[in-house]
């Protein structure tokens, strides 16, 4: 049990490093309009790479986040020109949402960003290393899901 214990919390600080060093990145970017915080970068990639209509609850779902968080980030989004919303036409309460041309360069870009630390992140470990991690990962996320 110990040993569990000691994996968890090496995940665990294993997730904080990745996100504190990717914060760091996106926090020395100056142009405001296409500075995201990871909340409003994950709900734009989230909403990307969903393959049907994406609804507000959807994210809310998706991001373990109550909908009132989730408006926000929408809200903030929408203001910058990265996000439309689009009312159903059978039921208003219902909005769509679609990434915008500059949402998609803006995601773009940060992706760009992501994949140059985890290449920084990747010194020193082999292919054969990093496709048994992600196959890991794979079937850690498939169990999950199960439960």
């Amino acid at each position: 049990m110990e040993t569990q214990q000691l994996r968890m919390q090496e995940w665990m600080n294993m997730i904080r490093e990745v996100f504190r060093v990717f914060k760091k990145r996106i926090e020395s970017i100056q142009d405001e309009n296409i500075k995201l915080s990871t909340d409003q970068f994950g709900l734009l990639h989230n909403i990307t790479i969903k393959s049907e209509e994406v609804i507000q609850q959807d994210m809310a779902e998706i991001m373990c986040k109550d909908k009132s968080a989730i408006l926000r980030l929408i809200d903030s989004l929408e203001h910058k020109g990265l996000v439309r919303r689009v009312t159903d036409l059978k039921d208003r309460r219902k909005n769509y949402l679609m990434v915008t041309k500059s949402g998609h360069q803006v995601l773009d870009y940060y992706k760009e960003i992501l994949s140059e630390l985890l290449q920084g992140m990747y010194k020193g470990i082999t292919q054969e290393e990093i496709e048994t991690f992600n196959n890991v990962i794979r079937k850690i996320k498939i169990n999950a899901e199960k439960l």
